[in-house]
C-alpha cells in the first residue's frame, strides 16, 4: 500500500490553479511546524509543499534504526560538495532529508538548544528581539520534555517530545563520562539547563516520544489525524516547486503572488497555485537559495551568469554556507560493547529487537549519540587541562563563553570505512570532534536552470585556516581522554588515529579523514541589507513583498549545537510574526 493512501495529501494536479492564504515550500523540519501552526485559524487556507514522500512506515519510527542514512533506502538526497580549497581540492558527501518531516525522519535525533549566549550574541549584533529572553518561549512552546518538564526553563505542553537517557546503554559511553569528569569537565544531567556551565559533559537529549518512537516534526505538528480534520490545510507531497511567480506591484516593488509546481517524477507539466498573503521558504539552507535563485532573487552578476532574468538584486542569497566541521577518531571496542554488535550476533540483533516490540527497551529504542562534551577551546592549554575555569568563563548567558568545539561520544565506528574484523571480531567507537563555530564559509549556486538539480554547494571547510586551532584541540583532547580511558582498564585499541597530535600530523589527518556534519545553514542570513543579509528580523525577504524565510539558513552564524531544535524554534517565531500582524 502508497504511504499516500493512509495519509492525507495532495497531488500537484490536485491544488492547481487554486488559491491559498499561506504556501509553505519545503515539508522538513521547519515547515511541518509552520504548516499547522498558520493552519491553526482554520480561516487560513494553507499549502504545504514536500518534494519528497510521506514516510511512516514501523521501521522508520524505530530511533536506532531511522538514524542509518547510509542505507540505499534511507529518505535522503545525497551528492558531492564542490571541489573545497580549504581540503586541497577534495569534496564531501552532502545528505539532506527526502520526506514530510525532513531530516527529522533520519537524523541523530538529538535535541540540543545551544547557550543563552547564542541569541544574546544575535541581539548584540543588531537582532532586535532575538536574544535568549525573546527565543526561550518559542522553544518551550513546541517541547514536550519527558525527562526535564517540571523546570522552568523546559516545555511540557508541547506536540514535540524530547528525552534524556536515563543510563547510558555502553560501557565505552559511562566510562567516557567518568574520564571526562575526572579530567575537570562539569558533569550536568539537564544538557538543555541554559543555567549549566558553558563547559560541560552530559548526557543527551532526543527527540524520542514516550513509546521510544521517534519524534519527527511531522509526526509531531501534522500527525495524521490533525491532517484529517483541517479542511483548510493541503499538504503536497511528491511535489516539487520550480519558482516563485513574482509580479512588480504599482509602485515597482517585486510581491510573490504564487508558485509553480510540478510532480517530482514528471517534468512535462506545470501548475500555478496562487498566494494572497505570503509564501514561505522552508526547503533548508541549499534547496532555498537554490528556489530563490531560479526566481531571479539572489547576486545579479550571477544571475546573468546562468542566464536568470533579474527581479531582484539581493547579494546575500547563497552567500556564507556554513556547516559545523567534524573529523572521527575511531577505535576498537569489545564487539559487545558497540552497535556493531547487531550486525556481528545475529541472536543479540533477535533478542534487541523483541526487547524493543515488546518494552521499549535496549539499544534499538536509543539515540546513537548520547552523550557529549562542549567547551571553548581557548580554555585548553597545549596539554589539553583546562588551564582557567573562572565563573565568569562558565557563564552561558554570555557571548563570549559560546562553546567552539563538541566531542561526541559515540558507540559505533562512525567513518564508512571497513576494517578488517569490524563487526565480526570487535566493535567500534568514535570520538567525533567538531568545530562549533568556525569562521569558514562557502556558498550556493547554481549549477544548472534543472530545479531537479542540485546547485553547486561549497561548504568552505577549512576555508579559513584559524578553524585549524580548535580543530586540533578537540582532537588531542580526544586522544587524552582516550588514553586516560585506557590506563583506566577499558579495553580501547587504536583503530583510526593520527601517528602523533604534532600540528602537521594533525592537519594530514584532518584532511584524510575530515566529514560534513550535516549541518547546513546561514546561507540567507538574517541580517541588514549593507551586510548581505537576506532576511530582517521578522524573516521577510529585503525588498520582496509577501515572501519569508524560516529555516535554518537565516541563522546570522551557525549555532552551536545541534540544529534541530533551532529550526523549530525559527518555525515558530515565524508562525507568531505573521499570525500578529493578521
Amino acid at each position: 500500500m502508497s504511504p499516500c493512501s493512509r495519509y492525507p495529501v495532495k497531488t500537484a494536479r490536485d491544488v492547481a490553479s487554486k488559491e491559498f492564504d499561506y504556501v509553505v515550500i519545503g515539508g522538513g523540519t521547519a515547515g511541518c511546524v509552520l504548516a499547522s501552526r498558520l493552519s491553526e485559524n482554520l480561516k487560513h487556507r494553507t499549502l504545504l509543499v514536500e518534494r519528497g514522500p510521506v514516510i511512516d512506515g514501523w521501521l522508520s519510527n524505530v530511533p536506532l534504526v531511522s538514524s542509518n542514512f547510509s542505507d540505499q533506502k534511507a529518505p535522503v538526497y545525497k551528492w558531492q560538495s564542490t571541489p573545497l580549497k580549504g581540503l586541497g581540492g577534495k569534496s564531501l558527501t552532502l545528505v539532506t532529508g527526502k520526506a514530510l518531516g525532513g531530516s527529522t525522519k533520519m537524523n541523530g535525533l538529538i535535541y540540543s538548544r545551544s547557550v543563552p549566549g547564542e541569541y544574546n550574541a544575535w541581539e548584540q549584533a543588531g537582532r532586535k528581539n532575538w536574544g535568549w529572553q525573546h527565543v526561550e518561549p518559542f522553544f518551550k512552546k513546541s517541547e514536550d520534555s519527558l525527562s526535564h518538564g517540571h523546570s522552568l526553563s523546559r516545555g511540557n505542553k508541547g506536540p514535540w517530545q524530547n528525552q534524556s537517557v536515563k543510563k547510558e546503554h555502553f560501557e565505552s559511553v559511562r566510562t567516557n563520562i567518568k574520564i571526562a569528569v575526572d579530567h575537570g569537565i562539569p558533569l550536568v544531567k539537564e544538557a538543555n539547563d541554559p543555567a549549566a556551565p558553558a563547559v560541560v559533559c552530559t548526557p543527551l537529549d532526543a527527540t524520542i516520544d514516550r513509546d521510544k518512537h521517534r519524534c519527527s516534526t511531522d509526526v509531531a505538528f501534522l500527525p495524521r489525524s490533525l491532517a484529517a480534520e483541517r479542511e483548510n490545510l493541503f499538504i503536497c507531497v511528491e511535489t516539487l516547486c520550480t519558482s516563485l511567480d513574482v509580479k512588480h506591484t504599482d509602485d515597482g516593488q517585486p510581491r510573490v503572488v504564487g508558485v509553480y509546481l510540478e510532480a517530482d517524477s514528471d517534468a512535462t507539466e506545470r501548475y500555478h497555485v496562487s498566494v494572497t498573503k505570503e509564501a514561505i521558504l522552508c526547503a533548508g539552507a541549499i534547496a532555498t537559495p537554490q528556489l530563490l535563485l531560479l526566481s531571479g532573487i539572489g547576486p545579479e552578476q550571477h544571475l546573468k551568469q546562468v542566464g536568470v532574468p533579474v527581479l531582484k538584486n539581493l547579494p546575500g542569497v547563497g552567500f556564507h554556507l556554513q556547516d559545523h566541521i567534524s573529523v572521527p577518531l575511531v577505535f576498537k571496542t569489545p564487539l559487545d560493547d558497540s552497535i556493531e554488535v547487531l550486525m556481528g550476533k545475529p541472536l543479540t540483533a533477535v533478542g534487541q529487537f523483541l526487547k524493543y516490540i515488546f518494552s521499549g527497551k535496549g539499544i534499538l529504542g536509543q539515540q546513537v549519540q548520547q552523550a557529549n562534551i562542549v567547551l571553548r577551546s581557548a580554555l585548553l592549554d597545549d596539554s589539553s587541562q583546562l588551564h582557567s575555569m573562572q565563573p565568569e568563563e562558565l557563564d552561558g548567558y554570555n557571548p563570549l563563553n559560546i562553546p567552539d568545539i563538541e566531542i561526541m561520544f559515540l558507540p559505533v565506528n562512525t567513518t564508512g570505512q571497513q576494517f578488517d574484523g569490524l563487526a565480526k571480531s570487535f566493535g567500534g567507537f568514535s570520538y567525533l570532534c567538531s568545530v562549533l563555530r568556525p569562521k569558514s564559509f562557502g556558498s550556493v549556486q547554481l549549477n544548472s536552470l534543472d530545479p531537479r538539480q542540485q546547485p553547486l554547494s561549497d561548504v568552505g571547510t577549512l576555508s579559513d585556516e584559524e578553524d585549524r586551532v580548535p580543530i586540533r584541540k578537540a582532537l588531542r583532547l580526544a586522544l587524552t581522554l582516550a588514553a586516560k580511558v585506557r590506563a583506566s582498564g577499558y579495553p580501547l585499541e587504536d583503530l583510526l588515529v593520527p601517528a602523533s597530535a604534532d600540528d602537521k600530523v594533525l592537519d594530514d589527518f584532518v584532511r584524510d579523514n575530515i566529514m560534513s556534519t550535516y549541518h547546513y545553514s546561514c546561507s540567507c542570513r538574517m541580517d541588514d541589507l549593507e551586510q548581505m543579509g537576506v532576511v530582517d528580523d521578522e524573516l521577510r525577504v529585503h525588498g520582496v513583498r509577501g515572501l519569508r524565510i524560516a529555516d535554518a539558513s537565516v541563522f546570522p552564524e551557525i549555532p552551536a549545537c545541534h540544529l534541530q531544535a533551532p529550526v523549530v524554534m525559527i518555525a515558530e517565531r515565524c508562525a507568531q510574526f505573521i499570525l500578529d500582524q493578521v
